[in-house]
């Protein structure tokens, strides 16, 4: 097993490939994914009472961003698992111990996993809510698969008749709105196909919901996932990473475009991660 602590953040410095990452203390609250800071880990399970069958130690590791973390992440507020969210800024700590030397990484018990998709397969697998039947299960990977399109397209968000990415967001949440019922996606219960279309949908109610006013079910089905008391209480927590101008979609990548759009709770970075060793 990996040894693991966390403690609170004070001036440090922490080696990482070879550079040396200063420390910062929690009064200095990081400004986006280039802070030169360790680590920090918000735990989930003070919130919620570990559920039958669930190992009390679960982690999961992303960049300080919603990225491919997010829907990970989503997939464990809304089952109510109890887990440990890692937080990385500038540096690579994780590269000795990640699978693929990159992130995210989960890990349960002895079980570590890389990849977005394998990390939410397992997990939707795990709790039941990857569909009941083969076709079924073939149907939740369709929708997850164009939850992944649409946010491929979502420049096309903001202008969705003149933008060149627009006609192709439009032909992909057309579709969208076919299938869903205001609720759900597939079978009429939660599946992964809800999570994976919330994420990718949700990003574009907050940057440019005249968007998405066009797709009443959609709207909709936004606002009923937001409503759940699980996922309300996430949107509202630390765990929940503010967007960063490379990931709203609004102007090309920029290396220096992972600044957080509003502060960080600084809940979030209060507690440094001790990487496994």
């Amino acid at each position: 097993m990996f040894a693991r602590a966390a403690r609170r953040l004070v001036p440090a410095a922490v080696v990482a490939g070879g550079a040396t990452i200063a420390s910062c203390a929690s009064s200095e609250p990081p400004f986006g994914l280039r802070a030169q800071r360790p680590p920090s880990v918000v735990k989930r399970d003070a919130e919620w009472p570990l559920r039958a069958g669930v190992p009390a130690e679960i982690t999961l590791e992303y960049f300080a961003l919603r990225g491919l973390g997010e829907i990970p992440r989503l997939l464990l507020e809304v089952l109510e698992v109890p887990y440990s969210s890692v937080f990385h800024f500038a540096g690579n700590l994780y590269k000795p111990y990640a699978p693929f030397g990159q992130l995210p990484i989960y890990r349960e018990g002895d079980l570590i996993l890389s990849q977005s998709g394998t990390i939410s397969r397992h997990l939707a697998n795990k709790f039941g809510i990857a569909g009941d039947t083969p076709a079924e299960r073939a149907r939740v990977d369709m929708y997850f698969e164009l939850a992944k399109d649409i946010s491929g397209k979502k420049a096309g968000m903001y202008d969705p008749d003149n933008h060149p990415d627009g006609a192709r967001l439009k032909g992909f949440l057309a579709p969208a709105e076919a299938a869903c019922d205001g609720t759900y996606f597939v079978g009429g219960k939660l599946t992964l196909a809800d999570v994976a279309m919330f994420n990718s949908l949700q990003l574009i109610s907050e940057c440019a919901p005249d968007c998405l006013a066009r797709y009443p079910k959609l709207q909709t089905f936004v606002a009923n996932f937001s409503a759940r008391p699980s996922v309300k209480a996430y949107l509202a927590s630390e765990r929940r990473v503010p967007i960063t101008p490379n990931e709203d979609g609004r102007a090309p990548w920029h290396k220096d475009g992972y600044a957080f759009k509003t502060p960080l709770n600084p809940k979030a970075y209060a507690v440094e991660y001790e990487v496994p060793k």
